[in-house]
């Protein structure tokens, strides 16, 4: 097996929807995706509690999202427009740190 194949394999474990991940509305297109708030904290260097904000890490295959976002950009997820904090595209998953003020 290629490293290619490799790195495709892992991405498909991760967005399993029968294992971890689940469908979401990002702009309007159902994707697969994965939410994690445990990895906030070390992106953001704060705890969603202290900032007072609801707050996600998004991980998505690349691929299938809109061209990223900058620090401060909308990105609609479901019903609701979020704030982009982060966003790093790792080897096809981008990981997307998200907030939304209350």
């Amino acid at each position: 097996m290629t490293l290619k194949e490799t790195i495709a394999a892992d991405i498909d474990l991760v967005l399993d929807l029968d294992e971890f991940a689940e469908t979401a509305l990002v702009e309007g297109s159902p994707i697969k995706v994965q939410f994690d708030s445990d990895r906030l904290g070390e992106l953001t260097g704060h705890t969603q509690y202290a900032l007072g904000l609801d707050a996600v890490v998004m991980y998505a295959r690349t691929a299938d999202l809109p061209p990223a976002r900058k620090p401060g950009d909308a990105l609609m997820v479901g019903s609701c427009d979020w704030t982009v904090m982060s966003w790093e595209d790792r080897a096809g998953i981008s990981e997307i740190a998200l907030q939304r003020t209350r």
